[in-house]
């Protein structure tokens, strides 16, 4: 049975849903919203996959911290059984939960884990340390790092410090990285290579944007520089590259040619064109259907649908507690494998 959509921030309209569906079980889903169209995808196709189960769904997307907050109060209260929650903040939301502990209710981090709260039960994600491991060795390899001889410049555009998935990519990244920083083929004209000194606590493009603009004049680089030329920009979040490239271009001169190499795409269907054409060096893709469905498969564990359990796979310490944590892998594409993503499935 299909039961009403709620694709809403703060609106209470879940006390119709809880009547409507007094023998199932009732799934709440709390996502960000924002300009980043992953996260409707995800909870569409979230949605999708639980109301074919039978599941009764109320989905709410919050732009504040606030909202989320309101949001998931509300849900508790209507009466759900499991709460997914893909936190704006990932400190912010303990006491919320607290109500949801008292209820009894499930609690299960989605793709960010939810910080310092013992009652969260489970955490689904990608592999976001991996992440940031293959596009640091990815740039080991294009530049040459081990035999480069010349010093290169790095600097860092690493997300939300609010978002501890920010913060793994930059650890993968780091843990690849550092050597090189230590041995001085690589550097930073900012002096700014710290994971604090480098995010903001929201994340946007224009967060970015007032970043790079800090960057540079503190920094003074300048194009075709022999030792003032900014080499290599590490971006996290999938709308930042183009927005630091349209920033690049159209304040400080450059063009296409001079842009420094930037990493942080999430694949799209245009990405792998372009990898195929030569436009785009790589991409880190991610499929928007399998943390849903990895989702769906544990909420069914936990209200025993399926006869054959599906075990986690690692943990995860948020603060307090270590969370049972089913990773999936994230995949780097470029012109050797991106063909492999070009077809029927992504045209």
């Amino acid at each position: 049975m299909k039961l009403l959509r709620i694709a809403v921030s703060g609106v209470a309209l879940c006390s119709y849903l809880f009547l409507s569906s007094a023998t199932s079980e009732i799934i709440g889903i709390s996502f960000p919203f924002n300009s980043n169209s992953s996260w409707q995808k995800q909870g569409q196709f979230l949605q999708n996959y639980l109301e074919d189960e039978g599941y009764a769904v109320s989905y709410m997307q919050a732009n504040s911290v606030k909202t989320q907050i309101k949001d998931i109060k509300t849900m508790i209260e209507g009466g759900c059984d499991i709460l997914v929650v893909a936190s704006i903040d990932d400190k912010a939301l303990s006491g919320i939960l607290e109500e949801a502990k008292n209820k009894n209710v499930t609690v299960i981090s989605y793709d960010r884990l939810i910080m310092n709260s013992p009652v969260v039960d489970y955490y689904v994600t990608f592999d976001h340390y991996s992440e940031g491991v293959k596009q640091a060795q990815f740039l080991v390899d294009k530049f040459h790092l081990d035999d480069e001889k010349h010093r290169l410049n790095v600097e860092f555009f690493s997300g939300a410090r609010s978002d501890n998935v920010a913060r793994d990519i930059y650890k993968g990244e780091m843990s690849v990285l550092l050597p090189y920083f230590e041995s001085g083929i690589l550097g930073s004209l900012s002096f700014e290579t710290d994971f604090n000194q480098t995010t903001e606590y929201t994340w946007n493009e224009a967060t970015a944007q007032r970043r790079l603009r800090h960057v540079i004049n503190l920094s003074q680089y300048q194009i075709k520089s022999n030792t003032k030329q900014l080499d290599i920009i590490l971006s996290e979040g999938p709308d930042i590259p183009n927005s630091i490239e349209k920033t690049l271009t159209r304040e400080y001169g450059y063009k296409s040619k001079d842009l420094p190499f930037i990493t942080g795409r999430d694949c799209s269907d245009a990405d792998f064109s372009q990898i195929k054409s030569g436009k785009l060096p790589m991409c880190v893709y991610k499929d928007p259907q399998a943390l849903p469905y990895i989702t769906k498969v544990v909420i069914n564990r936990i209200t025993n649908k399926d006869g054959v359990p599906v075990l986690e796979n690692s943990s995860y310490f948020n603060g307090v507690e270590n969370i049972p944590t089913y990773i999936l892998p994230v995949t780097l594409v470029d012109k050797n494998n991106v063909e492999d993503y070009i077809g029927p499935k992504n045209l």
